[in-house]
């Protein structure tokens, strides 16, 4: 079996924050609020959320995104966020992160991702960031 393209699109914007102020774009059960971004210690896994990051510099539930750089129209990919996301490592020790995961705005996991060359150590005093469209989700 496959899927047609407009389906895929269908369902990355529903569940991708393609609306406006970072809300999906055309589901309206989670549109009442802005999907976020967490940051893990731990590998995700299809089945399990990874260990939330913790520290200062570190926003705890995760950081709230703007809407997606772009939506996807007859396509099978989007691409977040739309500004850049930046955590600074105030917390003593340095951070290890693994992997993000994409949060509707009850906090229940959309997307996820372990991150290219994970783990990624962070030093203390220095910044991890997200550039703009560096997240790609994709369906094919």
């Amino acid at each position: 079996m496959a899927i047609d393209n407009a389906r895929i699109s269908i369902i990355l914007n529903a569940t991708s924050p393609t609306g406006a102020s970072g809300v999906p774009g055309t589901w309206t059960a989670l549109s009442n609020g802005a999907m976020k971004v967490k940051l893990t210690s731990t590998t995700s896994t299809n089945a399990s959320s990874g260990t939330e990051l913790t520290g200062t510099g570190y926003t705890a539930n995760g950081t709230a995104l703007g809407a997606a750089v772009t939506a996807s129209s007859g396509g099978s990919n989007v691409t977040l966020p739309a500004a850049a996301l930046t955590w600074t490592n105030g917390s003593g020790g340095a951070w290890s992160i693994v992997s993000f995961e994409l949060l509707d705005a009850a906090n229940a996991r959309s997307w996820w991702g372990n991150f290219t060359g994970a783990p990624v150590s962070v030093a203390n005093g220095n910044s991890f960031q997200v550039a703009i469209g560096g997240i790609t989700l994709s369906l094919t």
